[in-house]
């Protein structure tokens, strides 16, 4: 007996809320057997194993390995029965299963992917039911025993979207269909087969299009003292040795500032989508009348993902770099010598225009034992024209990352129609960014010493507060612990659950999707706490 799913729309590598997934069950029987029953089940975990550290024992024993932890969470299971019929099943109460004869059958499913996560508490999916076994998996090739406990740490929220690439495979969140034949004989297991697919969810809405922006600025200031004239220096050895000379005032050096502030911007909410252009803006303000050009000469924009992982009591925030753009030997003026006091100079975008996060990034989410955070970070390289040497200047921007699907039109007039929520504990939050000052005094040429330091780091703000509309995501908003062990998202209301976007006829998402390619592990087969359920 063999069994295996074929979709109709193969070609689609994507799928995002509210998607029809549709197909056909093919089971081939080479002899005459009995079945109890065949279902279609679409799941999504969210799976973690983290190692706790070696603790030192007493009297100089070896250090003592502790067990992993694991934590599993099922977000979304939605099951189907594609044999028998609902009409066989309502007029038979048999327990003795349905005799097939030896051939191939076909049973056609079709499930909607619902919008939130259905992870709670109690005998909802969320929670790891079912025996021992089911909780205990084993991995050949590192010879390990692990078993999950159960957890009561649930997030409510939008379902998050594939993640797979974690180094060392210690953190991931697969979707998939599975068949399962189920057969009456105990002594006979069930036959299942798993189909793994691509998620990527919807965006929450956009807010209206405002001047506003985000800003990331500092302070930076470059030092000029002028050499010593050569007669004021030159002293014998006997001289400076029996006599003490006391400078003139002629003979000290005047220090000749050249300040001015270096700021990127991006619109606010700082929001960025892969594959669409950067949409960043680099800045500077004289501060000083110096009769000096500003000259950008290297600039490196790095994407950093960090990955909060956590597994029951333990946790591990795993970083990731994406290199966006690296450059050097430029040569791009911040204005000319005559540039006004107080007047922003913008730097020429073409040299980043083009550029964009790859599609294989991630949005930003939240879920139980999972979270993705994104930073911005821009290095830029500044020195005066004609010199060789030059300062490096961090700015740094928390940012949002989208998907790039939006949701159907319906789906956005419904979240202004949110049913009456419990009021929640209001969350505090800090979205002050603080960057390091930077300091370079190097020795410059013809005896000069050159040098340059930063202060007074602004943190990122917009001038205008835009209007967000009330609607959660799992990238939005700091989750609210309970003791009951939900966690509820503050200010707004729950986006429309999956009856209720069935209910208002909302049409699936219609338009553009990206590649969104997963890691080649994402494919593989399910661990044994997972693949027996």
């Amino acid at each position: 007996m063999s069994v295996r799913i074929e979709l109709d729309n193969s070609t689609r590598t994507v799928f995002t809320c509210l998607d029809y997934v549709s197909g056909k069950v093919i089971l081939n029987l080479p002899s005459d057997d009995t079945v109890s029953s065949i279902t279609v089940k679409m799941e999504g975990i969210s799976r973690t194993r983290l190692e706790p550290p070696r603790l030192e024992g007493l009297e100089e024993r070896p250090r003592e390995k502790r067990r992993a932890e694991v934590e599993i969470h099922r977000l979304l299971y939605v099951v189907q029965t594609v044999f028998p019929s609902e009409a066989i099943r309502e007029n038979t109460t048999s327990n003795t299963g349905f005799t097939l004869k030896g051939g191939q059958y076909e049973y056609p499913f079709r499930i909607r992917i619902p919008i939130n996560s259905s992870c709670t508490l109690g005998a909802a999916p969320g929670a790891i039911a079912g025996g021992l076994l089911q909780k205990v998996s084993f991995d050949m090739s590192k010879g390990t025993l692990d078993y999950a406990r159960d957890s009561n740490r649930h997030v409510k929220g939008t379902l998050p979207p594939s993640l797979s690439g974690i180094p060392g495979n210690i953190a991931w969140i697969k979707y998939f269909l599975k068949v399962t034949v189920n057969r009456p004989q105990f002594y006979k297991a069930n036959i299942r087969q798993h189909d793994p697919f691509v998620f990527l969810p919807i965006e929450p809405p956009r807010p209206p299009p405002t001047i506003a922006e985000t800003f990331a600025r500092r302070k930076h200031e470059f030092i000029t003292v002028p050499k010593t004239p050569a007669s004021a220096t030159k002293k014998t050895i006997f001289l400076s040795v029996f006599r003490k000379e006391v400078p003139s005032s002629s003979s000290t050096p005047t220090i000749i500032p050249v300040r001015f502030t270096i700021e990127a911007r991006l619109p606010s909410p700082p929001i960025l989508v892969p594959n669409d252009p950067l949409p960043l803006r680099l800045l500077l303000t004289k501060l000083d009348p110096f009769k000096e050009v500003i000259v950008m000469r290297t600039l490196q924009i790095t994407l950093l993902a960090n990955t909060r992982i956590t597994a029951h009591e333990l946790y591990k925030d795993e970083l990731t770099q994406y290199l966006l753009l690296s450059v050097a030997d430029l040569h791009i003026p911040f204005g000319s010598e005559d540039a006004p006091l107080n007047v922003t100079l913008e730097a020429d975008s073409s040299l980043w225009r083009d550029r964009a996060v790859p599609d294989s990034v991630s949005p930003s989410f939240t879920t139980c034992n999972i979270k993705r955070s994104y930073q911005l970070k821009i290095e830029i390289g500044l020195s005066r024209a004609g010199e060789q040497h030059y300062d490096i200047v961090s700015l740094i921007f928390e940012i949002e990352m989208y998907s790039g699907i939006r949701p159907p039109q319906q789906l956005i007039d419904s979240a202004h129609r949110p049913p009456p929520m419990q009021p929640t504990r209001a969350v505090k939050t800090n979205s002050s960014l603080t960057v390091p000052t930077h300091s370079i005094l190097p020795q410059g040429e013809k005896g000069e010493r050159k040098g340059s330091f930063s202060t007074n780091t602004s943190p990122m703000a917009s001038p205008v507060s835009p209007t967000l509309p009330n609607r959660p995501h799992s990238s939005y908003n700091p989750p609210t612990h309970h003791n009951d062990g939900y966690v509820d998202f503050t200010d707004s209301a729950p986006p429309p659950t999956y009856e209720d976007a069935i209910a208002d006829g909302i049409e699936p998402v219609d338009g553009p999707r990206r590649r969104y390619q997963q890691e080649g592990a994402y494919y593989q087969t399910l661990p044994d706490d997972l693949n027996a359920r």
